[in-house]
């Protein structure tokens, strides 16, 4: 949230005083003008990406690689509403001692059925009490995705992309740029300092 913070102000900062020295009636030459205009523009582009953490939906980047699963909902495919599915998980990063840090946030992931049945295994140990660390690990382009996507065709007259029910997962923006594995496993005891 604080770098957000940083960033939108940084933005405004430098948008404020290349406006205002642009615009001054002073003898500036047209492509220094032009120039300023253009690094404005750029500025107002990365004010919608930095504002968009402030909005309070679920983030779509890259799972940070160890993290304490808080909850989760899982959004199954919709062949009627053309909705691809989506799994929902709320998390918070955990550091090197095993203890939770920052602010938790909301994450959403491409829908697949062997991820919803770790997610709903993990949210069952929850439930009966027993705390849930996930560990996100980037896959290679050459390794399969089977295991993040859903229901990817069997035969070869689909497309890799297209489902069985017909739900084109690259036009609804259900493939993510980045494909991750995700595991869950029992949430290991805070590593405490010696005792002197």
């Amino acid at each position: 949230m604080t770098s957000t913070l940083i960033a939108i102000s940084a933005a405004y900062v430098v948008m404020s005083v290349l406006l205002l020295w642009a615009g001054l009636t002073s003898p500036i030459r047209w492509w220094v003008k032009a120039a300023a205009i253009a690094v404005s523009s750029v500025f107002f582009v990365e004010i919608f990406f930095a504002t968009q953490g402030l909005l309070g939906w679920p983030g779509t980047e890259r799972l940070p690689a160890r993290f304490q699963l808080l909850w989760t909902r899982v959004v199954e495919p919709d062949p009627k509403t053309h909705d691809a599915g989506s799994i929902f998980l709320w998390i918070e990063q955990v550091d090197e001692n095993n203890v939770p840090t920052g602010t938790p946030r909301s994450y959403r992931l491409a829908y697949s059925k062997p991820l919803e049945e770790k997610v709903l295994k993990a949210r069952d140990e929850i439930m009966s009490g027993n705390p849930q660390e996930g560990t996100a690990e980037d896959l290679d382009e050459n390794q399969a995705p089977a295991g993040n996507l859903a229901n990817l065709p069997e035969n070869s007259n689909q497309s890799p992309t297209s489902t069985p029910n017909n739900i084109d997962l690259t036009k609804i923006g259900a493939l993510p740029e980045h494909m991750q594995n995700v595991v869950f496993n029992p949430m290991p005891h805070p590593l405490l300092p010696p005792k002197p």
